[in-house]
């Protein structure tokens, strides 16, 4: 048992907070007015990023306190309640506590360098059972309790990004909501900021993505206009805008968006919460194609199919605008979380629509369609062992994931023909795969948020092996997993992995994958044209060092780096004067770090490095230093 850790009742009234009126404090039914919350960190005051923010590939589930660049502050208990979960990655939330109220609520802090001692040392003595660095454990029954106030950790940058607090709260149910909505507050007086409006076309008929257009915004009065936009037949709208705050130079999400015209308000979207299995869904909520090209999160003024975010009060057609022939004044209101507004106009000049009957919408679709003939010049030319359809069931990626074919080895032959088409049903396993069954997707039931027409190339290029897909860069709910045989030639190659391909900035991302029996399978979060090449690269391992972390113990510091597949650093290992430590991993830093409490430097030590890479390149280093 956890010996309680009490503050002084002094500096408790330095830390909490008076409680902020807002007229959507209680939009969130479990909150009392009785519940205050405590600021969770001496560090600042101040915020870099906010609630519902767009990510590389999910909706910010909290806030981000600002650290000076700095490690090591203290982080408190913003309520009183138990630990319910803790965590130690070097991805992700990195170093992370939650918290479980005594109303079933949560609180978590991620990003920490480390736990309070007596909550480090347990996580310690879990994670040196295996000297394994990651953690990830349920310790609601171990009641360890915090009061409101005491210490529980300290700031860090482990997982993502430089140094900060994420602080979030989450539901009885476990889902984030918008710690602003409580008592906590920062100091804020400034509106929003409109950057550019994303045009958004559709198919008349379909409703399905047909392209996009950006105009920016100019200051007008006031507030911000982005002039007259010819546009023929129905359109979504985009808006690319942040918001400000006081003393920090930082750009936030805008909690609100509203759009009229004239007296109808055809769309209202607040950032209150959301459910963390649909974090995913920014990629519905921001415009995926723009945010594919330019990296910006524009927020869509309408909703498409398969979008579950509860932030959408008001949606007239889903958002979309069917507007007769003429000149139509559109008005976009954002707002923060405190009431700062501001208003940006576009007058939508409509064209050609006589051939267009405006009705009622069922549902926007995510996806677009395929561009006829996208690959009618290409063609397959490549040896493929036979693979027959079989009633039999060959085990996929996951166990609970098969597909209905097993393998025949036959001669070889060479196959011509076109790229791969098929139609996907949403809320059906689906396979997509081509003739021969050398290659193939699996669609777990809720993968799709659409039906999709996918096609596929698939082709040699020297030495690697590209597969194409059309259309390129789209959304899934989940995760799909890619299964391919290699070919003869390419068995024996054992530094082969797996890249998706960004055109847009002409960069290769590597995709973790295993290896089994001739094929290669990986599990992918998007439909993304992919790349197979070899990395014979081994890890740089640079000159280790003997330093001392935050806590005041002694540590060994390997920089490493690999730029292919990365490190594994679970794979590696580091021994100091014959002793095993816990490898921890700073891949923003990239080094290695060799932790045991119990290590105490000789004047002498001697450093045996062993570093893997994603594919198994190996790197060995045997160092001595001085201490």
């Amino acid at each position: 048992m956890f010996k309680r850790r009490i503050l002084s009742c002094a500096f408790l009234v330095l830390l909490i907070i008076q409680p902020v009126e807002k007229s959507n404090a209680q939009s969130l039914s479990f909150l009392a007015d009785s519940v205050s919350y405590l600021w969770p960190t001496n560090a600042t005051r101040q915020l870099s990023s906010t609630f519902a923010e767009t990510r590389s590939a999910h909706l910010h589930a909290g806030l981000d306190i600002r650290t000076w660049g700095q490690e090591g502050y203290p982080v408190y208990a913003t309520r009183d309640g138990y630990i319910y979960r803790i965590g130690m990655s070097p991805y992700g939330y990195g170093n992370v506590i939650y918290m479980k109220h005594f109303d079933a609520s949560y609180s978590v802090y991620a990003h920490l360098n480390r736990f309070e001692p007596e909550l480090q040392a347990f996580a310690d003595s879990i994670r040196f059972i295996t000297y394994q660095a990651d953690l990830d454990q349920i310790v609601e029954d171990e009641k360890i309790y915090y009061r409101q106030g005491e210490l529980i950790g300290y700031t860090g940058s482990t997982g993502v990004g430089p140094p900060h607090l994420h602080f979030e709260l989450r539901t009885p149910d476990f889902k984030p909501f918008n710690p602003l909505l409580t008592n906590l507050s920062v100091r804020d007086n400034i509106p929003p900021v409109f950057r550019q409006l994303g045009i958004e076309f559709f198919h008349p008929e379909t409703f399905r993505p047909a392209g996009h257009e950006i105009v920016n915004a100019s200051r007008s009065g006031s507030g911000y206009s982005f002039g007259e936009v010819n546009v023929s037949g129905p359109v979504g709208l985009s808006v690319n805008v942040h918001d400000r705050a006081n003393d920090t130079p930082n750009v936030y999400a805008v909690y609100s968006l509203t759009m009229t015209q004239t007296a109808d308000t055809l769309f209202h979207a607040t950032a209150d919460y959301f459910s963390y299995s649909h974090a995913g869904h920014m990629f519905l909520d921001r415009s995926a194609p723009i945010l594919a090209q330019t990296r910006r999160g524009f927020q869509r003024l309408f909703r498409v199919k398969g979008n579950e975010l509860p932030f959408y009060h008001i949606i007239e057609n889903h958002g979309i605008l069917q507007l007769d022939d003429g000149r139509h004044p559109i008005t976009i209101t954002a707002a923060d979380i405190f009431g700062n507004k501001t208003i940006a106009t576009v007058t939508l000049n409509v064209q050609n629509t006589e051939n267009f009957e405006p009705r009622e919408i069922d549902y926007v679709s995510p996806y677009p369609d395929l561009k006829p003939d996208h690959f009618a010049s290409n063609y397959i030319r490549w040896n493929h062992p036979q693979l027959m359809p079989s009633g039999l069931l060959f085990a996929s990626t996951q166990d609970e994931h098969i597909v209905p074919f097993r393998r025949i080895e036959s001669a070889y032959r060479v196959c011509s023909r076109r790229a791969m088409k098929k139609r996907l049903i949403p809320g059906k396993r689906s396979i997509f795969s081509t003739p021969d069954y050398r290659f193939w997707l699996e669609f777990p039931t809720r993968a799709l948020y659409d039906t999709l027409d996918l096609q596929l190339q698939i082709s040699k290029a020297g030495d690697e092996i590209h597969f194409d897909f059309s259309p390129d860069r789209i959304p899934v709910d989940g995760t799909i997993y890619f299964n391919y045989r290699l070919p003869e030639e390419f068995q024996n190659i054992d530094k082969l992995a797996l890249y998706s391909v960004d055109r847009y900035r002409d960069r290769t991302f590597y995709r973790p994958s295993t290896r089994a029996n001739g094929f290669i399978r990986a599990p992918l979060r998007e439909i993304s044209s992919l790349v197979l090449r070899e990395d014979h690269t081994n890890p740089w391992v640079g000159r280790a060092r003997i330093s001392q972390n935050l806590a005041g113990n002694h540590i060994v510091i390997v920089p490493t780096l690999d730029r292919e597949t990365g490190i594994d650093y679970r794979r590696s290992s580091i021994t100091v004067n014959g002793e095993k430590g816990i490898i921890e991993y700073d891949p923003e830093k990239n080094f290695l770090v060799f932790y045991n409490p119990s290590f105490r430097p000789a004047s002498t030590n001697i450093i045996n490095i062993e570093i893997f890479d994603g594919v198994g390149n190996r790197t060995v280093s045997n160092q001595t230093l001085s201490y």
